[in-house]
């Protein structure tokens, strides 16, 4: 049935609304519900044309590069001023870890070797995280700006940002080979430290006016239309340089978190700008284009060894953390870092696009990461409550 693009946006907001109050009562991720009420929707055949469907599209796709700006800032760079590096030394050695398990056991299985040519990639799929549900969880529990919370959180990020960094690579290689292009993406992390240092100059000589973006009384929003402009900086020249828009995005939301560190009331309205609007779209946008044919064709069959191979990679390596906190600890941050959902979602459709995977395996992975969504988060608040 074809609506009017308004009339969908007005379905979207409808479902936005309620589901995170149907959510939190029956104890699963808001977005999970997000995802099953777009399928919903795609079920009953709702759809635009047109320039409608170009807006919708264009929303859902600004809604998760919003989501990983919005990840970007959830890092406390502080940790490492009370604490010393760490947690991020730690997240990195878990990540190598992940990787090289993730990429054994991907070559085991004889799926990824006889049907796709492109083998790596979906290793590098398995290794990330998800530090959108990292984030809440913790929180919940208290544990966020606890040692072991930040050791989660940064080995969270660290899975993510590493994941996207090495697709964007490995997928320019495959689409160009070794070329100078590839020296595009130094630039981005070239202009990353430049406005990191002339952020710290500028707050250095004018810290009053600065201060001001941060105020609730603030009439202009000047610090939202700053937070803007520096995310579609970053963004512009990812595109510039042929990399991803959410590793732009990535670093903005980072440069934020460093520039502006207790920045809540900035930081409130961006998160209200994000998961009050954007971001509801991409995730119902999201199962609204779930395959269900794909699926049971092929997919479903994929489901166990996926799942197996998800909880392993995350798991496995966790057990370094027992030098740290106790094995329960340690199996519980494995658990709660199996969760995938936003990312693993986003590369899908990249690696869709490019004909590394086909339509069963996107399906499979959309549903991996509901079930680990809902199954990890779950599995780690009742360990610790108990």
């Amino acid at each position: 049935m074809i609506i009017s693009p308004y009339i969908l946006l007005l379905t979207i907001a409808g479902f936005a609304f309620v589901i995170p109050i149907l959510s939190g009562r029956i104890g699963v991720p808001a977005v999970v519900g997000e995802i099953i009420c777009g399928i919903l929707l795609g079920a009953l055949g709702l759809s635009v044309e047109g320039e409608g469907q170009i807006i919708i599209d264009f929303l859902a796709s600004f809604g998760l590069i919003f989501l990983m700006f919005l990840v970007g800032m959830e890092i406390d760079f502080s940790i490492i001023e009370t604490r010393g590096p760490k947690s991020f030394i730690i997240g990195f050695f878990i990540f190598l870890f992940t990787i090289a398990i993730s990429a054994y056991l991907t070559s085991r299985l004889g799926y990824f070797d006889s049907r796709y040519q492109y083998g790596i990639f979906s290793a590098l799929l398995l290794s990330s995280s998800a530090v959108g549900l990292t984030v809440p969880t913790i929180k919940e529990l208290g544990m966020l700006k606890t040692d072991y919370g930040q050791t989660i959180l940064v080995s969270a990020f660290i899975a993510d940002f590493a994941t996207v960094l090495l697709i964007t690579v490995y997928t320019l290689y495959l689409q160009k080979g070794l070329t100078m292009e590839m020296l595009m993406i130094a630039l981005v992390f070239i202009l990353f430290f430049a406005v990191y240092q002339l952020g710290k100059l500028a707050i250095w000589h004018y810290p009053e006016r600065l201060s001001a973006w941060f105020k609730s009384d603030q009439p202009s929003e000047i610090g939202v239309r700053a937070s803007f402009a520096l995310l579609l900086v970053f963004v512009a020249l990812s595109e510039i340089a042929n990399v991803e828009a959410v590793l732009g995005a990535f670093l903005a939301g980072v440069m934020l978190s460093l520039l502006f560190r207790g920045g809540t009331i900035l930081e409130q309205k961006l998160y209200g700008i994000g998961y009050g609007f954007l971001i509801p779209i991409f995730f119902i946008n999201v199962g609204m284009q779930f395959d269900m044919g794909a699926l049971a064709k092929g997919g479903i069959y994929l489901i166990p060894a996926l799942i197996s191979v998800a909880l392993a990679v995350k798991i496995v390596p966790s057990f370094l953390l027992i030098v740290w906190y106790s094995v329960r600890e340690s199996i519980a941050a494995g658990i709660l870092l199996s969760s995938r959902l936003s990312l693993i979602i986003a590369m899908a459709a990249i690696g869709l696009e490019l004909h590394l995977i086909d339509k069963a395996m996107e399906s499979a992975i959309i549903l991996l990461a509901l079930i680990t969504s809902i199954m990890c988060p779950t599995v780690f608040r009742w360990m610790h409550r108990h």
